[in-house]
């Protein structure tokens, strides 16, 4: 089976998808919200992995965790049975022009029959965005009932994935007295499927989906809404092989360029995935640049393009994935160039000496090529971190890890490089550089390459973190 239609759209875009479902094949009747799940904490031979928000405001490549909300996270588990469901009131995403009503997020994995499965749902009762702010006033886009669904699961037939988006209705109010005929060509194709209700508001339900879609597919970039921001499809895709599946959905991108602030918030996203087989247990592992917490952990930011190890790994082969640039501006900008994340794990039956039996191996790795913080006039170049991994089925998971840093520099001159484990003083006192900061337990380890901390700022940076555990169910 072969990955399905892909589209994925700038980071300064504004995206929308509706009510369109592509699978490479048919997705059980039976599986999903209405199937006879097995019990929780049923161990099976498939890792399953889910993660669904509502909402995720996302600059530069680095996420607000704060304003990630209905976040229903399942972590690599073999267990069929599992839910995690979140819900949230109501989201304003730092900014006065989008208001997002009730959020409800929803991971869970099943047994039915001799279908194996993940599924992640999405719904959010009313999305409004634009209006008036003060002095300002935009056109305003309402979207009610917009739900997304990701799913993977493994059939006798193989595996298979099904994902999409619906929505209830949508309609668009322009500014008053707009002249529709000199809008953007692109705005106005938009527009024709929805019903003209008056001279600047334009609406339809569920039967105008698949034509706002097609229009959205159509267009080779972000469709202007003169007064508020841009428009574009979100994206859809899935990809199932011989040992795993994977679906992804996200709903609705949305960058309001409108008053001060310039914001990207994306709204209804749900990602499963599935593989197999896990004899031994399922892998945790992976990394992400950067963890920033201000004002005593009252502001989060970090992942940076967050890559994982597969739950059940990646049959021995390394995986690669490069983030070229990724900003912090606030409250102390940071910069980091070169990211650079790889993932390798395995699991096998060792036939020979005393290790032979069910084993599972793997390391992670994350690195920087630069970090640069301007106000403190730091650069750090070559920050990376390991985590390795190993487990017998039912023994503690052996670990092992590794820090490694080129330079540091302030103002230009140099600072010496903390052996592992070590602090080391900045000039002027303003602040410390901690090296290979660990945690070890029962089912592996997490090591942070670097932590800086900025007294004055009340800033901590946690720089190339990363993780390698195993789990057995």
């Amino acid at each position: 089976m072969q990955k399905t239609q892909r589209r994925l759209v700038a980071a300064v875009s504004l995206g929308l998808s509706a009510a369109l479902a592509l699978s490479t094949g048919a997705a059980p009747a039976q599986a999903g919200a209405g199937a006879r799940v097995a019990q929780a904490d049923q161990i099976t031979g498939f890792g399953y992995r889910g993660d669904v928000y509502g909402v995720k405001l996302v600059t530069d490549s680095v996420e607000a965790l704060d304003l990630k909300d209905a976040h229903a996270q399942q972590l690599c588990t073999r267990s069929a049975g599992k839910v995690v469901e979140q819900q949230s009131a109501v989201s304003v995403p730092d900014n006065p022009l989008i208001r997002v009503s009730a959020s409800t997020s929803r991971t869970e994995t099943y047994v039915d029959g001799e279908t194996h499965g993940v599924r992640g749902t999405n719904t959010i009762g009313d999305i409004s965005v634009g209006g008036t702010v003060g002095p300002l006033t935009t056109p305003r886009l309402v979207i009610k009932g917009l739900r997304t669904t990701a799913h993977a699961f493994h059939t006798p037939r193989g595996y298979g994935h099904d994902e999409g988006f619906t929505f209830a209705s949508i309609s668009l109010e322009l500014l008053e007295n707009t002249v529709v005929e000199q809008l953007p060509p692109e705005l106005q194709q938009l527009l024709a499927p929805l019903d003209q209700v008056t001279d600047t508001v334009f609406t339809g339900t569920q039967q105008t989906a698949q034509q706002v879609f097609q229009v959205l597919s159509d267009v080779t970039g972000p469709i202007v809404i003169p007064g508020l921001g841009t428009i574009a499809l979100g994206y859809e895709n899935g990809r199932a092989n011989s040992h795993n599946a994977q679906s992804q959905a996200s709903a609705l991108r949305i960058e309001v360029t409108a008053g001060e602030r310039r914001q990207l918030v994306e709204l209804g996203t749900a990602r499963v995935r599935m593989g197999g087989p896990a004899p031994v247990g399922v892998f945790r592992s992976g990394g992400t640049a950067m963890d920033y917490q201000a004002l005593q952990g009252a502001l989060r930011f970090g992942n940076v393009q967050h890559k994982a190890l597969p739950c059940q790994g990646t049959r021995g082969r390394t995986q690669t994935y490069q983030v070229p640039h990724a900003t912090q501006l606030v409250p102390v900008p940071v910069q980091l160039d070169g990211v650079t994340y790889q993932v390798n794990g395995d699991q096998f039956r060792a036939k020979a000496g005393k290790k032979r039996g069910k084993v599972a191996k793997g390391w992670s790795r994350t690195a920087i090529r630069t970090v640069t913080i301007p106000t403190a006039q730091l650069v750090i170049t070559d920050v990376s971190s390991r985590a390795a991994m190993r487990q017998r089925a039912g023994k503690r998971v052996g670990s092992k890890v590794s820090t490694g840093v080129g330079s540091i520099t302030v103002a230009g001159q140099p600072v010496a490089v903390p052996a592992p484990g070590e602090v080391v003083e900045l000039p002027n006192g303003v602040g410390e550089i901690q090296r290979q900061l660990v945690d070890t337990g029962y089912r592996g380890s997490q090591v942070i390459g670097l932590r800086i901390k900025l007294y004055s700022d009340a800033v901590v940076i946690d720089l190339a973190r990363t993780a390698g555990r195993i789990y057995g169910s």
